[in-house]
């Protein structure tokens, strides 16, 4: 099951995709926040894939998009450094410099 929720961070509009894995209860979710500019993404997916692509993407743990807005960056791509997104700022910090 697929869930997209419009949310407002810093006055625009980021998209969020939650896909519902089948894994049952306890079983992390696939999360992502769609920017302007790039994307935030959970830890289930893969920065290293997204650098290759040149993606400017951020990678934030949590289980729903309020946690995602709310706690650290744990890892950048090159692209997104270049953009000013540093590890340890929350998500929402990220998702205004990906939608700036």
């Amino acid at each position: 099951m697929m869930q997209i929720e419009m949310l407002n961070v810093g006055g625009k509009t980021v998209q969020g995709l939650a896909i519902k894995t089948p894994g049952g209860e306890g079983h992390p979710n696939m999360l992502l926040l769609l920017c302007e500019k790039g994307y935030i993404m959970c830890g289930y997916l893969n920065v290293e894939a997204a650098a290759k692509f040149d993606d400017a993407a951020a990678v934030v743990g949590g289980s729903c998009f309020e946690e995602i807005l709310a706690n650290p960056v744990k890892a950048v791509t090159p692209k997104a450094a270049e953009l000013g997104i540093e590890i340890g700022m929350t998500g929402a910090e990220a998702a205004t410099r990906l939608n700036g």
